[in-house]
Formats: C-alpha cells, structure tokens, sequence
C-alpha cells in the first residue's frame, strides 16, 4: 500500500482553519467584513478574556432566511460569488466562502440570524453537523464564537497573552471603522465598553482612531485615470517611530501592502525624522478587476496589475500633502530644503556673464510674512509672526531653502554660476568612480563637471554654493560611498541635492547679520515646503498669542 492517503473530512477542516483564523483578531476580523457585507448600519463586537473564550459580533444587516443560515457553514458556501467572471470583479469584504466553516472547525458557533421575516440559530461545534431550530431575533445576525481553538491546543500554545491578543481585536475594529465612518462601532472587552463610534464624518473619524486632533491631520486627494488617493496624513511631528500608525485600505479593503508602506516612506522621506514613519489613513481606489484580494488566505495582502502606477500615485500624494500644509493653528511646525545666497563666492572668481543672472525667480508665498527680531545663541532666529511668534532654526531653514534651490535648477529657474578658471579635481580611484556614477544627479542639480584625462574639470557650480566647490563635492562624494545605492535617478538626484545642501547651509553659531536673517526668512516663506528640513526636523516653530499671554498670566 501507498503512503499517500487521503485526510478525513474532520481533519483538513482543522488544517484548512489555521490559513484563516490564526487568532482571536482574525474570527473579529471575518465576522465584522460579513456584517459589512450584509449592509449593516451598526456592528457590535464583544470580547471575553481576549477573544479566547467569547467573541461576537452582532449586526443590524440583512440577516440570513433559514435555508441561508444552514449553508452558511457549509465550505466554500458564499453569497459573493455566482460565476467564473465575479473573481474579476470582486468589491465585497468577504468571498472565499471559508471563514465561518474554518472559524466553526476549531470552536464552538451559535448563530442567530433573521431576514426580518423568520429567525433562525444554528449550532455546531468542531466541525460536526450543525444543529438548526427557528428562533426569535430582529433582522441582522449575531454570531457567537466559544472556547476559540479548544479543539487544537497546540495552537493556542503559540498565541500571545490576554491583554495582547484583546488589543489586536480592537485594531481589527478600529481598521474597520477607519474603513466605514458612515457605519456606528462598538468594541466591549469583559463587559466594559471600551470603544464608541458613532457615525461620523471621515475626517471625524480618523482623528478619533489615529488618536489625533483634527487640526494634525492633512486631507489627501489625488485622482489619475480610475486610480484614486484618498485619507488623511498626520502632520511630521506626529509621527511614530513604528507604522502602528499607518492605516492602509485598498476599495475599503483593511490590507498590509509593502508596496504602498515603500510609497509612504518615499514620499515622507524629506518631511519626517530619520527612524520615524508618518501616522495616515489612506485609500487606494481603482478598479476591481486592476487589483486582485485573493493571493492571501487572510485576504490580507492583494496584488496589483499596476503596481507601478499605484507606487508613484500614493508617493506623490504623500509628498504634496506635505508640502501643502499650512502652520496655522499649529506649534510645531515640519520645514523642506533650499537656500539664500551666501556671501563668501565660490573659489574663483565669478564670470561677469553670470553674475547679473544670480537673482532667482520669485516663487509664491507659503508662509505669512515674518518680521525679523534678532539672532538667539547664534542659532535660532526670531520673528513676529500674524498673531504670534516664530522661532527659525537657521541650519534647518537654509538646509531646505537650499535643497529646493537646487532642485530648482533641474527646471532652469535657478542659475549657476560659471567660474572664469575651471576647477581642476584630481580624485583618488575609488572617488573618481563615484563621481563618474553620479555625474549625471551633478548636473541636475546645476554643477557643471565633466571627465578630463583621468581628472574631471567643474566649470559651473550652483548658485546657492559658497566656499570651495571641490571641498563640497568631496564632503558629497564621501557620504555617498557610505549610504546605499539609490533606487532610481530621480533618488539619486534627489539623495546628492540633500547632501551638497547640508553642506552648504549655514549652522549653529553663526553668526548672521539682520539682512542675512532677513534674506533666509524670505526665502523659507517661499518654498514649496517650508515646515520641515529634509531630515524631518522643524524649521520653525510659531508660539500662538493665546499661549504667549498664559506664560505672562494675561489669560
């Protein structure tokens, strides 16, 4: 006889419930996205010793007629899905046709479930033969789930303790709810409510679960063809140093995708602190049939036709929410990168042809008008702001004024500045082969280098660039052989115009006279992004009146 046998019915179920319900959060999970699909208005999910031995949920949906009621545990039984043509169009939660039979393999399932017209319950345990009875219930469903995995002990033996697995129920809820703010949330663990969520607008909503006010949070909007970004960003100084904080959904579906969290860091890279991840809730809508919900037996995961176009929508979402947000009613407030002229010129002198083009354009006004006050520990400028005060960090505002200039010149709305006598380089090997790679990020940042008989010849350098060129592009140079290897051009000229700015910016304890202070707060206000340095740090911080009035006891 062969080793290769068929497994009874009892025990594939129990292998096939371990894909679906890995905890007590995936039963919560399930049975919420069911009641969503049945258009309930209101879910309430209950909790006993976290989820181990109670989890329902009760819903005001349609509910079930008697023969539904049985089916429902039946494997592979779905409402959802009617032909071979509906895998390639699913907008459903739920679809698989697994989790109540899997949830019913490893528990004990009590089910009562009305359509309005007859009532019914349902009863199985451990995957036995459901036992049904007419019942007394309004329209909608609740399912109760005992003694979770009290049939495969092993399992339970991997899960986490009480207080855990009950706080992974909750984030199960609170995704849900940052899904649907139109539907009312209750959460009750032990017979504590713990969580109310009445409807709410979206905005209400997010600030309730992300656990921030409404004023931290900035909208985001972005349409391209039938791909939309949709949510809510946390302001840079909201952010976590985890991405507990980043709520994901695809056409309202709660999902763990790689791929967006790889666009959000991208697109907060200049915006948030090294080591930390913006807190959002963001919607990725498109078409059914551009995304598919079935590569994970969870649904927790989808896979994209176009994962392409999906990277650099929410990427640029994230990035002009960012720049698009305003200090006012904030402390705390994140700056970009860009910078004024400094003083000393480049070594060389300047070619007259070039000096009288050193004037930039002016671009429009992002930050109120300041009016400089004084220099604080050579470091921090001071300024009266409408209504209040500013405090500027001189680094970091000429970091980002000086990022955004040299970023400008990609457009050729910045200047070089051409030296009458090129800059000779003469490179060690390892250097010169770095240069060579990144000659072209070089130019698009407005240097002007090229290759000279085993040297390389600057003839043009940036306007914004003070000093020694060739001591600029060495510094560069030397940071680039420790970091990693850009992802693309646009990375790459993105990664050389952060660090020739960190180089060029002015620092703490310099001492800055009041037209220097005055030319760097003018052009902070200018850029496109004048919150937050392109390490995430602050530019500046705006101290309200109303807060400046409680300090001298006027309030």
């Amino acid at each position: 006889m062969g080793r290769i046998r068929v497994l009874e019915s009892w025990l594939a179920d129990r292998i096939a419930a371990g894909e679906v319900v890995e905890r007590p959060a995936s039963v919560v999970k399930e049975l919420v996205e069911n009641a969503l699909d049945a258009l309930a208005r209101s879910v309430t999910v209950e909790i006993e010793r976290g989820g181990f031995d109670l989890v329902r949920v009760a819903d005001d949906g349609v509910g079930m007629d008697p023969a539904d009621a049985v089916l429902a545990l039946r494997r592979f039984a779905t409402s959802k899905i009617a032909s071979r043509d509906d895998l390639r169009g699913i907008a459903t939660l739920g679809f698989r046709g697994e989790a109540l039979p899997s949830i019913a393999a490893v528990s004990q399932v009590d089910i009562v479930t009305s359509d309005g017209h007859a009532a019914t319950r349902v009863r199985a345990e451990g995957g036995g033969t459901p036992s049904v009875e007419p019942a007394a219930a309004p329209r909608g469903t609740v399912v109760a789930v005992r003694r979770l995995f009290y049939n495969t002990p092993a399992r339970r033996a991997f899960l986490r303790s009480v207080g855990r697995e009950a706080a992974l129920c909750a984030d199960a809820v609170e995704r849900h709810a940052l899904a649907r703010p139109d539907v009312a949330f209750r959460f009750v663990r032990d017979g504590e409510e713990v969580l109310r969520l009445p409807p709410a607008t979206p905005l209400e909503r997010a600030a309730t679960v992300l656990g921030i006010g409404a004023k931290h949070l900035l909208p985001i909007d972005r349409a391209s063809g039938a791909l939309r970004i949709e949510g809510f960003l946390g302001v840079p100084s909201a952010a976590r140093r985890s991405r507990s904080g980043q709520y994901v959904f695809v056409n309202r579906r709660p999902v763990h995708s790689p791929l967006v969290a790889r666009a959000i860091e991208q697109g907060s890279r200049t915006h948030v602190l090294a080591g930390h991840h913006a807190i959002c809730a963001l919607f990725v809508t498109l078409p059914p049939a551009s995304v598919d919900p079935n590569v994970h037996p969870r649904k927790l995961e989808v896979r994209f036709a176009d994962e392409d176009a999906v990277f650099r929508a929410v990427e640029s979402a994230v990035r002009d929410a960012f720049r698009s947000r305003s200090p006012s009613g904030l402390d705390v407030v994140v700056v970009g990168v860009r910078p004024y002229p400094r003083n000393d010129p480049p070594t060389g002198e300047i070619h007259e042809s070039t000096a009288a083009a050193l004037p930039l354009p002016t671009p429009p006004r992002c930050l109120p008008p300041l009016e400089v006050l004084g220099q604080v520990a050579a470091a921090y400028v001071v300024a009266a702001a409408p209504g209040g005060l500013a405090l500027i960090d001189q680094h970091a505002a000429h970091e980002r004024v000086l990022y955004e200039r040299f970023l400008r010149a990609r457009s050729r709305e910045a200047h070089a500045q051409t030296l009458a006598a090129p800059l000779v380089l003469d490179l060690p090997p390892s250097e010169a082969t770095l240069l060579e790679g990144a000659l072209d990020a070089f130019r698009q940042i407005g240097f002007d280098i090229e290759p000279f008989g085993g040297t390389f010849l600057v003839r043009e350098v940036p306007a914004p660039v003070g000093g020694s060129p060739d001591v600029l592009i060495r510094e560069v140079l030397a940071e680039l052989r420790t970091g990693q290897p850009a992802a693309s051009p646009r990375h790459a000229i993105q990664r050389v115009a952060i660090l020739a700015a960190c180089h060029s910016a002015v620092r703490a304890g310099d001492v800055l006279s009041h037209e220097e202070m005055t030319a760097l707060v003018e052009e902070l206000g200018r850029c496109e992004d004048p919150y937050t340095c392109f390490h995430g740090r602050p530019t500046l911080v705006i101290v309200p009146r109303e807060r400046l009035d409680t300090w001298f006891l006027r309030r």
